[in-house]
């Protein structure tokens, strides 16, 4: 089923956003002096208060005013930036998961706990004004961030969808609109994980190791992007740590391909690691 599919390439890819986001340095050469200073200073995770205050200037003895959805979403537009249509959508879906299940999973993984009865009543604040025509353009701003290359964005462009309907890719397989959607999905992602942008990464080997409703198995292209992993792995992970994707776990892979097809993914390998190297500054392995 798709939903089985999918949750294995993204608790696969996960692990990869996270290594992603922790070796993957800033624009221009990281934050500013001041910026870098109040992130050590901050407490770790998000803060919903600051969150539903962003962009607010509070007058001097008056409580904070909280920014609505409407006005968050309209600034985030406005900007023109990739980066800041991925917030938007990752906005919109937070109020839509909120609204289903009345937490956000996601938020309390990230912080290590629960959201509290404060936390929880800010993001109910926040969604309360979500909008039909607010959750029509939630795809919009994936799309759009999908096509610039932000990191993880393809990924969840596969994940959502055809449209944001995943049954039709078992109930319409051959219609034209969605063999399109098929091979945009599968084009962004191959483009993010030639760039060594790790979620793609992973994302493609898990794809690509069994016929599925978007690719056909491909046993050397999901042997050269396993290649990547375990080398980027080795890289980052302390001596003693298990690489998950050591030949120990992944021998019946190899064994599948010629030395032809082991040599060409190795290849392709290598360019994917050596530009993941030059992008989190790590020398170059002889």
């Amino acid at each position: 089923m798709m939903t089985i599919k999918l949750t294995g390439i993204a608790i696969t890819a996960a692990i990869a956003a996270a290594l992603a986001l922790a070796y993957w340095p800033a624009p221009d050469g990281g934050a500013p002096q001041s910026v870098a200073s109040a992130a050590a200073s901050a407490p770790p995770g998000r803060s919903l208060a600051s969150y539903l205050n962003i962009d607010a200037t509070p007058a001097a003895d008056a409580a904070p005013v909280a920014v609505t959805l409407a006005q968050r979403l309209e600034r985030l537009a406005a900007s023109g930036r990739p980066e800041d249509a991925y917030a938007a959508f990752n906005l919109l879906d937070d109020c839509i998961v909120f609204q289903r299940e009345s937490r956000l999973p996601g938020l309390e993984f990230e912080l290590g706990r629960e959201m509290t009865a404060e936390e929880k009543a800010a993001q109910q604040q926040l969604c309360a004004g979500l909008t039909q025509r607010q959750r029509d353009d939630r795809l919009g701003y994936l799309a759009s961030a999908a096509k610039a290359g932000v990191p993880g964005a393809a990924t969840l462009f596969l994940s959502e969808g055809p449209f944001g309907d995943r049954s039709a890719l078992r109930n319409r397989p051959d219609d034209p609109l969605v063999q399109a959607w098929k091979r945009q999905a599968i084009a962004q992602l191959t483009v993010q994980a030639d760039a060594a942008e790790l979620t793609s990464v992973a994302t493609l080997m898990m794809a690509y190791l069994r016929d599925g409703e978007v690719v056909q198995k491909d046993a050397p292209q999901a042997y050269g992007y396993l290649l990547a992993l375990r080398q980027v792995y080795d890289d980052i992970l302390a001596p003693g740590v298990t690489n998950p994707y050591q030949d120990e776990y992944w021998h019946w892979l190899q064994d599948e391909l010629t030395p032809e097809q082991q040599a060409a993914a190795s290849a392709r390998a290598q360019a994917i690691v050596a530009k993941w190297r030059q992008h989190t500054g790590r020398p170059a392995h002889g």
